[in-house]
């Protein structure tokens, strides 16, 4: 499935998550941010095990450079976690249906799509909360400078994908915006 038709088809749940969270918001603050990676930290605790285990026959190496719960962890270190911080972050139980490797490329095309928003985010993050990367905002920078390669490499993926997997593939990315804006805290609106 094309990235486009993904886009095309997800938009009202986008928006509305974004929307919902309004991260650019001037009375954003540094506490706001850290509860923000929490429960990030908390959705992609238990998804990235999921993701994994269902690709691990299929497309074994694909995820492996994908996984941000090392930058997540990481950032909350720097603003003072330690692994018992860490231990008790609750985690999502609602994650999306991933049946097929169709539905668990739909639910990551969510994730890898939020990493070229990340992009802007961390530079407004650093403009107004005083964070960089390398401090507290690794997960947001995401993969830096390779993010239009990696983004291209995901849709040259979902290309090839056959095309009976397309039900699935959208059907799981409306999902996992649903279910990770119910998990953030964001209401569901038209």
């Amino acid at each position: 499935m094309e990235l486009t038709t993904l886009r095309k088809e997800t938009a009202r749940q986008h928006r509305n998550t974004e929307k919902e969270l309004d991260l650019l918001r001037p009375s954003f603050t540094r506490d706001h941010y850290v509860a923000l990676l929490k429960r990030f930290y908390g959705f992609h605790l238990p998804w990235e095990s999921k993701v994994e285990a269902a690709l691990e026959t299929e497309l074994p190496d694909f995820f492996k450079s994908r996984k941000k719960l090392g930058n997540l962890e990481a950032d909350l270190r720097y603003f003072g976690s330690d692994t018992e911080d860490l231990s008790n972050i609750v985690p999502c139980k609602s994650l999306p249906p991933l049946k097929s490797t169709g539905s668990v490329l739909g639910s990551v095309y969510v994730v890898e799509g939020s990493s070229l928003g990340g992009s802007i985010l961390a530079r407004h993050f650093g403009e107004h909360l005083g964070i960089r990367p390398d401090a507290g905002c690794r997960y947001f920078f995401g993969y830096g400078d390779r993010t239009g390669q990696m983004w291209s490499a995901f849709g040259e993926l979902m290309a090839r994908r056959p095309t009976a997997e397309n039900d699935e593939m959208l059907t799981a990315a409306v999902s996992t915006f649903e279910l990770l804006g119910d998990w953030l805290g964001c209401k569901r609106n038209g």
